[in-house]
Order: structure tokens, then C-alpha cells, then sequence
């Protein structure tokens, strides 16, 4: 077969691309053929948007190529969301054409940044902390009923303990010591008196009488 007939040969390209709007992206395609080949791509999509096109050097798309050293590229200066189908490479000869598999190029709308922008390292930090707190709520009444238990029972036997002394400070005692204690204990108050203001009463004894 003779070299001006053979057709040429479209290497495997990536089946999908995703991309974020706005964004530059190119599709690679890389192929063996004559140096008289004609590079061109094709988009098709799905029924929703427009019908099958050819790409050409405009507006948003630029295509670049190298015949002979088989390779052309399609590159996205910003991409849109209608950007979004199918894409196909196409190299034709005068006797014939091969194209690509097709890669589909899918362009998305970034997510809403967070209000609060923060690394992972810092949200497992916060997660720790959380669970922490969580923790201290669950067993933190227990704890806390356990220590007034604890402290009650410690109230009871420091005043069963001083009872039980002062029971003990009677033992060996007779009833006279007993009587003495508790007036010693409650305190005695004075028993004299101041003698000037003490009042002599003049008795006046009966006489016997006389037989």
C-alpha cells in the first residue's frame, strides 16, 4: 500500500476533563499522519444545547498544531459553562479521516466559600475539643453527685466521732464527779456576796420564862 494512501492514526486522549468556570484548560491530541494532514476538533453535547460545531482560532478557543511532529491542542482561554460536551479531534488526508474517542469536557461553577475558610488540621483540632466538652457534660454531674455523697458522709462521721468523745469523758467518773463537771463545765457563777450589802436583821430571841 502506498504511503499517500494510509489513513491516519489518532492516539488515545483523555475520556473526561473537569474544569472550574473561568478557568484555562486544553485538550491534547496526539496523532500519526501524513504532513499534508488536516487537524480540525468538533464538539458535540448533549440534546439540551446547541447541535454539533466545528471549532475554529475564535472567541473563546484557540487550536494549535504540528503535523509533523503529530500533536494539536485545543486550549480554553476561559472556560464557560456552556464549554461543557464532548470533543473531538479529527485529522483528515485525501484519503480519508481518523478522529479521536472524544473527551468530555466538563466545566463546573466553583462552591460558595465557607464562612469560616479553615484547614483540615484545625477542624479536627475543633472536632477534638467538641468531643472533649461533650464528655465533661456527659460524666461531669456523676462526678459531682459522687464528691457531695462523699462529702455528706464525711460530715456524718466527723459528728458521730466528736459524739462518741464527749460520751467518753463521763466514763470512770462517780456521780459526785459527774455533778462536778457539768457545773464546772457550764460554768459556775459566784457564790458570795459583796458583805456591805449585806443586811443585819437583830433577832430578838424570847426569854424563857420563869417557872
Amino acid at each position: 500500500m502506498q504511503r499517500h494512501s494510509q489513513l491516519p492514526v489518532v492516539k488515545p486522549v483523555d475520556t473526561s476533563r473537569i474544569i472550574l468556570e473561568g478557568k484555562s484548560a486544553t485538550l491534547e491530541c496526539h496523532f500519526d499522519a501524513l504532513p499534508e494532514a488536516v487537524v480540525f476538533w468538533k464538539k458535540t453535547c448533549s440534546p439540551n444545547c446547541s447541535s454539533n460545531s466545528d471549532i475554529s482560532n475564535t472567541g473563546n478557543h484557540f487550536i494549535s498544531e504540528n503535523v509533523h511532529q503529530g500533536w494539536s491542542k485545543l486550549t480554553f482561554h476561559s472556560t464557560q459553562k456552556n464549554d461543557t460536551g464532548m470533543y473531538y479531534c479529527i485529522v483528515v488526508v485525501s484519503s480519508g479521516h481518523s478522529q479521536s474517542c472524544g473527551t468530555f469536557l466538563w466545566v463546573r461553577r466553583p462552591r460558595p466559600v465557607s464562612f469560616l475558610n479553615m484547614s483540615e488540621s484545625i477542624k479536627n483540632k475543633i472536632i477534638t475539643v467538641e468531643g472533649f466538652l461533650l464528655l465533661i457534660c456527659a460524666i461531669g454531674p456523676s462526678l459531682f453527685l459522687l464528691f457531695k455523697k462523699r462529702w455528706e458522709n464525711e460530715r456524718l462521721l466527723q459528728a458521730k466521732k466528736k459524739a462518741g468523745e464527749e460520751e467518753n469523758l463521763y466514763e470512770g467518773l462517780n456521780l459526785d464527779d459527774c455533778s462536778m463537771y457539768e457545773d464546772i463545765s457550764r460554768g459556775l457563777q459566784a457564790t458570795y456576796q459583796d458583805i456591805g450589802n449585806v443586811k443585819v436583821i437583830d433577832l430578838q430571841l424570847e426569854k424563857p420564862e420563869k417557872p
